[in-house]
């Protein structure tokens, strides 16, 4: 498929939605229904970061549309099917997926849901228009050589190669047990062409990570608790050390009220030869959010020698400000938002002054937003 026929798909698809009216359910009745919506996602950024090379200050513009088709069918039982997939056309002129899943159960009951989609979010950050960190600037992906943010996000989903979920409520009790199969030497940046403690990752297979949660609905108070990791034995290997062998726990608490929501959240990874804790908390008041994530990662030469000793800390601060139906269009938004991040070396041994630089990093941006 060529960029000129993406984009043009992608204009045929946006132009669809606007005219068939704001996510129009164009089946919707006892047997079930089918629908289209969507957002655009537009973003002006600037960067100061200590960690660019060049030593320049950064700016650029980047964002999506993102097209939503989803459709269920019942039955007199409730027991019902559903497909959902949604296409992101990125403004580089690539076209990905965001989720795109089969699932089926019954109605406020079971599900058994298949595909790519996201579990859970175990590490709620709140309204985080522009939330970065020092060091690994993805949450989600361990390079060798920086800080890492742990999430709880290793086995949450959107992997490539497959994934399968079973959810159930009941009454104020929520379980959900996820699972990704595959390749997951992706988890860490160049994959086999990368290292690990500064060794050479040397051959990779298909791992089965496991995600269970169990979450308690307490009114205003909602409280939710995961643990996530790699079945595989040397899933991905290093200088002989299973590397794969990663087990991570989480708890989040979230009160609401009124115009106020509050996150709490903790995170806890045990890897080879670290450790890696994160804490934060944010809070939402009307259009206003505020956050704070802490980061600790733990290093050791129990497994695989010659590589630090001692600690690093990531210490981050965002905040966040919406302006909501602007020109009294419904559902335009305009989103300003802002961090701070910085790393404290308190290495005892480190084998290079390249690894772990005492980084701060500053960045705006102005979002528009419109969904349809």
């Amino acid at each position: 498929m060529n960029r000129t026929f993406k984009l043009s798909l992608g204009a045929v698809c946006v132009s669809f939605a606007l005219q068939a009216n704001a996510g129009v359910k164009i089946i919707d009745n006892e047997l079930g229904n089918f629908s289209i919506a969507g957002n655009v996602e537009l973003n002006f950024n600037y960067r100061d970061r200590e960690s660019n090379a060049s030593g320049d200050q950064e700016f650029n513009q980047d964002g999506r549309v993102l097209i939503e088709f989803a459709g269920e069918k019942y039955t007199d039982k409730d027991y019902f099917v559903g497909v959902k997939a949604q296409p992101l056309f990125e403004s580089t002129g690539n076209v990905v997926l965001d989720d795109a899943y089969f699932e089926f159960g019954k109605k406020d009951g079971w599900a058994i849901k298949t595909g790519r989609f996201e579990g859970t979010d175990m590490f709620p950050v709140g309204l985080d228009v522009f939330l970065e960190y020092s060091g690994d600037t993805s949450n989600d992906l361990y390079t060798d050589g920086w800080a890492y943010t742990y999430q709880m996000k290793e086995a949450r989903g959107r992997g490539a190669d497959g994934q399968l979920m079973y959810h159930q409520t009941f009454g104020n009790l929520y379980v959900e047990l996820g699972s990704m199969m595959g390749d997951r030497s992706n988890l860490f940046r160049d994959g086999v062409e990368g290292t690990y403690h500064g060794h050479q990752i040397d051959k990779s297979k298909d791992s089965f990570l496991v995600r269970p949660l169990v979450a308690y609905d307490l009114g205003q108070f909602r409280i939710a608790a995961a643990m996530e990791t790699n079945l595989v034995s040397n899933a991905v290997v290093a200088n002989g050390v299973d590397i794969s062998d990663r087990t991570g726990y989480g708890v989040t608490g979230n009160w609401s009220n009124d115009s106020w929501s509050v996150n709490v959240n903790v995170a806890y990874l045990d890897a080879v030869d670290e450790t890696n804790f994160t804490t934060g908390v944010n809070a939402l008041w009307n259009n206003v959010g505020i956050g704070y994530v802490y980061a600790d990662n733990e290093y050791d030469n129990k497994e695989l020698s010659g590589w630090v000793d001692g600690n690093v800390e990531v210490s981050t601060t965002y905040a966040s400000y919406a302006f909501k139906d602007v020109l009294d269009i419904q559902d335009f938004s305009i989103l300003l938002g802002s961090y701070y991040t910085r790393i404290s070396n308190k290495l005892t041994q480190t084998q290079s002054d390249e690894h772990f630089k005492e980084d701060d990093d500053f960045g705006a941006r102005v979002r528009l937003f419109y969904a349809f």
